[in-house]
């Protein structure tokens, strides 16, 4: 990644992943490197989002180059695709499928026929690929940074985003694929006109970030709890497997606060691996995370509103309102969680709409059901699980 700063040095630090987690380390830079206003001397674990300067140049955590590293960094796997066996060619463009149970190896591009290489890169083109990126932050792909440049000869390596291999510049493919909207890439506002303040301070204090990371709809924890859950209500997804995800994960939780003084965004599966114990953003993570893993749009609302800072999940179901009500009464109806008590009278669902989505249901904490109603908000800002944000209409409270 390349900084245009004087204190920045051609090779001043490298970011990697070991045994996921996020490792700095300074490479002899002329002006340092400092987490937390402490110049590091050894390879130093950090979280994201902390405070990290180089030189007197603040690390760039909303960099697009950064994010995708970020999100596929933390697997132990080169993983090709963000969005369940499926790959956009760097060629053509066009998404295409892979076979099932496919790890790694060689394929064609089923739309234009380029061979594409998934999984880790032959050493000696990782090398090429690293001397090519010239005077950067240096950051390290170990299993993660998924990008890919088409070779001349019509292969597909893995490589830094920004950079250029044979004189091709590298693509990313670590846009998030929705089922319906594929939307901007990873990290991008979806905003219309300039992102508001807020939307902004999301993004360049990384919180956007470190949600997007905590959302690890692919962790064996997350994802198998998930189908276990919907497949009590099986078929494509539908309002139905989002409600019973939603009764079993809220009749468990048990709120435990944060550290103090520390906003910990805790991942899906260790919400689950705790017995579903957290607070507001780690139920509306784990949400978020368990209803991607089946197929569903889900994101996450950071909101500010009288009685403070508040967040929750909306989840996507392309429907009319009145019809996604109908189904959810009558799943209600006939499979309510009796731990969380007498079951509601569910006349009305509270969401959103928009071009993407006609429903987007509300799943708060604070409701006593799937689509309850929203509080009064003086701002709202959707996170997605891909890091795109989006500044939302403040909601009302009925």
């Amino acid at each position: 990644m390349r900084l245009a700063e004087a204190s920045v040095s051609s090779r001043h630090a490298r970011l990697s992943w070991q045994r996921g987690h996020l490792l700095l380390e300074d490479l002899g830079s002329a002006n340092g490197t400092y987490v937390d206003g402490q110049r590091i001397r050894l390879p130093t674990t950090i979280q994201v989002g902390q405070d990290v300067r180089l030189g007197s140049t603040g690390l760039p955590w909303d960099d697009e180059a950064l994010r995708t590293f970020l999100r596929h960094g933390a697997s132990d796997t080169v993983v090709a695709l963000p969005s369940f066996g499926r790959y956009r060619c760097p060629k053509c463009a066009k998404l295409g499928i892979l076979p099932p149970e496919f790890k790694q190896g060689e394929l064609r591009c089923s739309s234009c026929g380029t061979e594409l290489l998934f999984g880790k890169p032959p050493r000696k083109a990782l090398s090429t690929a690293l001397s090519l990126l010239g005077s950067l932050l240096m950051i390290g792909l170990a299993a993660g940074a998924v990008a890919f440049a088409t070779t001349d000869a019509g292969r597909a390596i893995l490589s830094g985003r920004g950079a250029t291999v044979g004189g091709v510049a590298v693509p990313s493919i670590g846009d998030r694929i929705d089922p319906i909207d594929a939307g901007p890439p990873i990290g991008a506002s979806r905003t219309a006109g300039a992102p508001s303040p807020e939307e902004r301070s999301i993004r360049e204090s990384g919180v956007a970030a470190r949600v997007m990371l905590a959302i690890d709809a692919s962790a064996p924890t997350t994802r198998n709890l998930a189908v276990q859950l919907a497949a009590a209500s099986d078929g494509p997804f539908h309002v139905e497997q989002v409600a019973a995800i939603w009764m079993h994960v809220r009749a468990g939780f048990d709120y435990v606060n944060d550290p103090d003084g520390a906003e910990y965004f805790a991942t899906a599966s260790e919400t689950i691996s705790n017995g579903f114990a957290g607070d507001c953003d780690d139920f509306s993570i784990t949400l978020a995370a368990m209803v991607t893993a089946i197929g569903g749009r889900a994101r996450v609302v950071i909101m500010d509103g009288e009685a403070g800072g508040h967040a929750y999940t909306e989840v996507c179901i392309d429907d009319e309102a009145a019809t996604v009500a109908s189904r959810l009464r009558t799943y209600v109806r006939r499979h309510w969680n009796r731990a969380l008590g007498r079951a509601p009278t569910l006349t009305q669902i509270h969401h959103r709409s928009d071009d993407a989505c006609r429903v987007w249901l509300n799943l708060d904490w604070n409701v006593n059901y799937p689509g309850g109603p929203y509080g009064d908000e003086r701002w709202a800002v959707a996170i997605r699980a891909d890091g795109s944000t989006e500044a939302v209409a403040p909601a009302t409270a009925p």
